[in-house]
């Protein structure tokens, strides 16, 4: 009964509103056309015909010569306007605005056998269109239909049942585990949840209790939609799905029967999966008494209660998703409402490369695409972000009129996103020197992190990228969690490396070395008060107390034996780029002539530089 009900009160609704606004025309339009009692009939006749008398214009003296001559049969005052009828049958109107005393005067004067005089409403001359319509926006059509209509839209709006159509309800979801790249700790975590809603009797029958809300936690665009989705598809029930804020409403009391009409809702379709997107706009309870607060709180208070009268053989499981999970009320969260977490990290290299692959096959691409180094470049992306970055591959090859997408188009469009795109307006403003120094500057760079295996070299470029005038762009093939000490004083090494290469080369170093002062100072100031790799302090870490004598005990100390290190790191960077002086030259000479090289160059350098030396020992 029920359901038939919910099937039919749309349609129903709808016709309610269709005959109140029928009902409401039909008033208004015998409000507007019921003739007034005792009124003349020629002013009337003289109201509904006044574009025939505003064809034509003639000034006073016309109309007092008319009066005067008994030919003006009747006249019509209104606040602007006169409108005269001849006996004749002709028409015309004068503008009395400005000189209605005159008018007075003239009909006072001759009244006897004076034609017939009536007072009009305030007709106006033909229009165009906009005009009219500004016009008909006092009239007394609209003013009559106004308060009918503001009552149609308040009851509308005051309807608990108007927010039953931001219940979002998909039958049996398509989306299943295997479609969620990544996150198999959050998808191993819910097997037990598609297990129950698969057979709730089944967990009755043996005493246990399953969760009855489950948050998922992570990065925006990490795929907690998509999860949530699988999880009904995976067990095949239906999927209802909103957001926090479509519990809020301008009428007090809205959002609490929308509550109560979500969970009347679900208990008809379970077993069922709800999911609340960005839960966390329903905010913390508050201890105000602004009408805002007690509504959120009536509001989460429903919430609770809707939550604690499931049964566990209901079928009923309650999928949150949050970016923030310390927004979240803490009785929202406690055992037996929301007692279950769900994190979902950001994608590692070899999940990425899955994900390229996936968004990719959707494009007609050609030729080869090296996904791997795709993901190598896409490192810290969302899946959502990876899914933005194809697209915007194949916008850019629409925008070429390419036939194709290609491994070029995406790696163009991922590079631009790591490192800004290209400015070619600021290359002319440098000077021969500027660019060597800046070849010689990012090849320092490219050759330390070859060395040292910091990381992929993928590019080394001297074109001005956003505020950097050069970039070396190195990745890693595998996603880095931990630092030991000899890995963090390799990266400072590299950091280093344009700075020595200039000061071995140019025998001065530039400004253009500052971003990795500050980089390398920050690195060594964290190993020697956080990470506890000094020699001097030990195994100990002053980010344990607290701040003020942070700041007073470990200043001075830490500072100098973090500059310590430093010198320490530049000392190896030196001896580095020394030995290998002759591949530092090569790949300087490079970047001069082609501005871009891949990594394959840097290594081409590198052995031609160990060949010659060879040959030359």
């Amino acid at each position: 009964m029920l359901r038939s009900f919910e099937k039919y009160k749309k349609p129903l609704a709808i016709a309610g509103a269709i005959l109140l606004f029928a009902a409401c025309l039909t008033l208004a339009w015998f409000s507007f056309n019921t003739p007034e009692q005792g009124r003349s009939p020629v002013a009337t006749a003289m109201e509904k015909e006044s574009a025939l008398f505003f064809a034509t214009e003639r000034d006073l003296s016309a109309l007092a010569r008319d009066v005067q001559n008994g030919t003006a049969a009747s006249i019509g005052l209104s606040p602007q306007f006169a409108l005269v009828s001849l006996g004749n049958g002709g028409r015309y109107y004068v503008r009395t605005d400005n000189q209605r005393a005159l008018v007075g005067e003239l009909l006072r004067g001759n009244l006897a056998g004076a034609p017939a005089v009536f007072s009009i409403d305030d007709v106006q001359p033909p229009a165009p269109p906009l005009t009219l319509m500004s016009r008909g926006l006092t009239s007394t059509l609209l003013i009559s239909l106004l308060g009918p209509l503001l009552i149609v839209f308040m009851l509308l709006q005051m309807n608990p049942a108007r927010g039953t159509a931001m219940f979002k309800t998909t039958e049996k979801p398509d989306t299943r585990f295997t479609d969620v790249i990544g996150v198999e700790e959050a998808k191993e975590a819910l097997e037990d949840i598609v297990a129950y809603l698969k057979s709730p009797a089944k967990f009755s029958e043996l005493g246990a209790k399953p969760p009855k809300g489950v948050v998922l936690e992570g990065h925006f665009g990490a795929g907690k939609t998509l999860l949530a989705r699988a999880v009904a598809g995976e067990a095949g029930v239906p999927f209802i799905a909103l957001s926090g804020g479509d519990f809020s409403d301008m009428f007090m009391g809205i959002g609490v029967r929308r509550v109560r009409k979500l969970f009347a809702l679900a208990r008809t379709l379970a077993p069922c999966v709800i999911f609340i997107d960005e839960i966390d706009g329903l905010g913390k309870r508050g201890s105000g008494n602004s009408a805002g607060e007690t509504e959120n709180n009536r509001i989460i208070n429903t919430l609770l209660v809707e939550l604690d009268g499931f049964s566990p053989t209901s079928g009923i499981v309650v999928l949150g998703a949050t970016n923030n999970l310390d927004n979240l009320d803490p009785a929202l969260v406690r055992p037996g409402r929301f007692d279950r977490t769900c994190n979902l990290g950001l994608p590692d290299v070899d999940e990425r490369e899955k994900l390229f692959g996936l968004y990719a096959e959707k494009l007609r691409t050609d030729g080869f695409i090296d996904f791997r180094q795709l993901a190598r470049l896409a490192s810290g992306l969302s899946p959502a972000s990876i899914a933005n970055a194809v697209n915007a591959a194949a916008l850019l090859a629409a925008k070429e009129d390419a036939k194709a997408v290609t491994h070029e188009h995406m790696h163009r469009v991922l590079e631009q996103h790591l490192m800004g795109g290209p400015s070619t307006g600021g290359q002319a403003a440098l000077t021969q020197a500027e660019r060597e120094r800046i070849a010689v500057h990012e090849a320092g760079h490219a050759l330390i992190a070859k060395l040292l295996n910091t990381g992929v070299v993928e590019k080394v470029s001297i074109l001005r990228r956003g505020r950097a005038l050069g970039a070396t762009l190195v990745t890693s093939d595998q996603n880095v969690t931990l630092m030991s000490e000899p890995e963090l004083r390799a990266t400072m090494t590299m950091l280093l490396g344009g700075r020595g290469a200039e000061a071995l080369i140019l025998k001065t170093a530039s400004t253009g070395a500052a971003n990795d002062l500050e980089r390398v100072s920050s690195m060594a100031y964290r190993m020697v008060t956080e990470f506890g790799f000094s020699k001097k302090i030990g195994p100990f870490s002053y980010a344990g107390l607290p701040y003020g004598e942070r700041r007073r005990e470990c200043y001075p100390e830490a500072v100098t034996e973090a500059r310590e290190i430093i010198k320490d790191v530049e000392s190896q960077c030196a001896e580095i780029l020394v030995k290998n002086r002759h591949a530092l030259e090569r790949l300087t000479a490079q970047l001069l002539e082609h501005e871009t090289v891949s990594g394959e160059v840097v290594d081409a350098c590198l052995n031609a530089a160990r060949t010659a030396d060879a040959l030359a020992a």
